[in-house]
Parts: structure tokens; C-alpha cells; sequence
């Protein structure tokens, strides 16, 4: 099984190469499909505005009136939609189905938190009237989940790869076994109107069953307190984010900001 599938592989690996060969989406240099130099001209955005109605707000956070209707505390986004380089990178990194990618992609979310000064997992927040100096929230990054069918066409779900590299660069756990798509639903790129799009996930997700039992084995709600960085690659309506958001806020969690690479 094992021989048969890393002859896959190499077939793949074969055809991939053949009608789609390594070259920089920036500048056309072969070797990868984004060269060092291009990638370190992307400017990352900072917007001290509410992402959502554009009043002033700082390092990214949704103003009170608008959480009345996302349940996001913060998106944080590195570059905007709008970037046609950005766009193609993210459209050959799912729709080509290119993995690699997904190591540019993450630095440019990693550089989007650093800019932001955000100095995790170690962010002092505390409920109000707790002990000063003491630490009460502590930080989970967890990927958007693919339904099973769409993440065994693709063969990878790009959100937890971009997740992953987060991860590991702040030392935060990672959980890709939180969220879980209740049905599978038509591509919400493929949905132009704002109303639709949001009846489109309306309960689509849920708390995975073995992350419950896994809470009930430790006998402790894993998600209670915890500010959860939500990841995705793009961030349009916010629809697909926010309704995350409610059900892991609804399980326990204290904050949930949402990371993404592009935001439209």
C-alpha cells in the first residue's frame, strides 16, 4: 500500500509539473512558486478600524456594536484581497492543490500578529477584578475544518497547514480536532450575495465528538477560557469566521479572534 501510494506521488508530482511548472507568481523566476524577494515586498496591512463598519479600533478588535451581530472579537487579516499576487497565490495554493504554499502564506500571518505587537501566548488578559500579574486566558489556535468530502478530494485542508505553521512559531497548542462541519454546502466563493452566504452556513458547524469525549476524559471544559485564534485563508462577509465563532464561544471559549491571509 504503502509503495502504491508513493508512486501516486510521483505521478502527481509528474503531472503537476508538466502543466503547471515551478515559477514565481511574482515574477515569473523559476524554482517556486513565490520567490523570496517577491514575498518580502508584500506589505502587510495595519488598520487601526473595526474590520467589519471601518470605525476606529485598535489592533484589529470588532467594535461592541458590530459583535452584536459577529461573534468575533478581532480579525486580524495580512493583506487584502484586492492584491492580485495574493490572490493567485491562494487560488493556486487550494485549487491547484499546492502544499508548499502554505509556508509563504503563514509568514505572511505570522508577520500580521507581530505587527500588531501582539506578544503571544503570553498576552496578560484577565477578567475583571482578577489577581494582578496572574495569567487566566491562555491561547488555542484551531484551523476552519473542510466537510470530509471536500477534504478527501483535496487531500488537505489549507487552513490547518496555515494553522500549524502559527502554531509553532508562538509555541500555542494547536487543535484541528475542535471543529466539524455538519454537511457539506455549495463553495461560499461561489455565492456573490451577502444574505445568501450567510444562510448558506447557517449551523454548519459543531463541537467534534471526540474533542467531547476528550473534555469528559480530563474531566475539564478544554475550551473554557481560552482565546481562540480561529484561522482561515480569506475573509469576505466574515460569514464562514463569526459562525465559528458563536459555536466555540458557545462551548466555553472566552475570545475568539479570527487570522486570515487575505481579507476581501
Amino acid at each position: 500500500m504503502r509503495s502504491l501510494a508513493f508512486m501516486f506521488k510521483k505521478i502527481s508530482k509528474f503531472f503537476l509539473d508538466l502543466f503547471f511548472p515551478k515559477k514565481c507568481l511574482g515574477c515569473g523566476k523559476s524554482g517556486a512558486y513565490i520567490c523570496q524577494p517577491c514575498l518580502e515586498k508584500i506589505e502587510i496591512a495595519k488598520d487601526n478600524r473595526c474590520p467589519i463598519c471601518g470605525k476606529i479600533s485598535p489592533n484589529s478588535a470588532i467594535c461592541h456594536k458590530c459583535q452584536e451581530k459577529y461573534f468575533l472579537n478581532r480579525l486580524i487579516w495580512a493583506v487584502p484581497y484586492s492584491n492580485s499576487l495574493i490572490k493567485n497565490l491562494i487560488k493556486v495554493f487550494k485549487y491547484h492543490y499546492i502544499k508548499e504554499l502554505a509556508g509563504p502564506l503563514s509568514k505572511l500571518l505570522i508577520k500580521s500578529l507581530e505587527t500588531f505587537n501582539f506578544e503571544l501566548p503570553a498576552l496578560p488578559v484577565r477578567p475583571e477584578g482578577g489577581p494582578a500579574g496572574r495569567l487566566t486566558f491562555s491561547f488555542t489556535v484551531i484551523p476552519i475544518p473542510l466537510h470530509k468530502q471536500r477534504l478527501r478530494f483535496r487531500g488537505f485542508n489549507q487552513a490547518e497547514l496555515l494553522a500549524k505553521e502559527v502554531a509553532e512559531h508562538f509555541s500555542i497548542p494547536l487543535e484541528t480536532n475542535v471543529l466539524e462541519r455538519t454537511r457539506a454546502v455549495l463553495a461560499q466563493a461561489k455565492i456573490k450575495n451577502h444574505k445568501d452566504r450567510k444562510e448558506n452556513i447557517k449551523n454548519i458547524f459543531k463541537i467534534n465528538s471526540e474533542f467531547i469525549k476528550k473534555c469528559v476524559k480530563e474531566g475539564k471544559n478544554l475550551l473554557k477560557n481560552k482565546i481562540i485564534i480561529l484561522v482561515d485563508d480569506v475573509a469576505t462577509t466574515n460569514a464562514t469566521l463569526s459562525e465559528a465563532a458563536k459555536v466555540l464561544k458557545e462551548a466555553g471559549a472566552k475570545e475568539v479572534w479570527g487570522l486570515v491571509v487575505a481579507k476581501g
